[in-house]
């Protein structure tokens, strides 16, 4: 009994998150509920801004007026997780790393569902790695 309702409530849970047009971000790394459920994810507060594209980033805090400009420290682009991910040139020794790692299993840029999937310590230590508080300075 208890097995069917846990399954009945991801279930629902799927069907929710794919209806509703909220956490689009999320839902590109971990468009599967149950998928999601049984990883073992170790939930740090980068970890958590990259995969929700909620603070950290100059975009995220700019649309809420905290900071005025949302133009990444590199003079790029506007820094949004995408662009720390792919095309950041402050992280590009970060990025590096993890590219390398990626191009011996597989390519580069894997999709985000694939990133989490097949190479999950590996971004893991990326997304660590980024020193939002110098890509965040005035």
């Amino acid at each position: 009994m208890k097995r069917e309702l846990e399954e009945e409530s991801v279930r629902k849970w799927q069907r929710n998150s794919t209806q509703t047009t909220k956490g689009s971000i999320t839902k590109e790394y971990f468009p599967n509920v149950e998928e999601r459920l049984k990883m073992k994810l170790n939930l740090t507060q980068n970890f958590t801004a990259i995969v929700t594209g909620h603070g950290k980033t100059r975009a995220f805090l700019h649309r809420f007026k905290i900071r005025d400009e949302l133009t990444c420290l590199c003079g790029t682009a506007e820094q949004t997780t995408d662009h720390l991910i792919f095309d950041c040139e402050t992280i590009t020794k970060e990025r590096g790393r993890l590219k390398m790692i990626a191009l011996q299993n597989g390519s580069w840029p894997t999709n985000k569902k694939e990133r989490i999937r097949r190479h999950y310590r590996d971004f893991e230590q990326f997304i660590n790695d980024i020193p939002f508080d110098k890509l965040n300075a005035e």
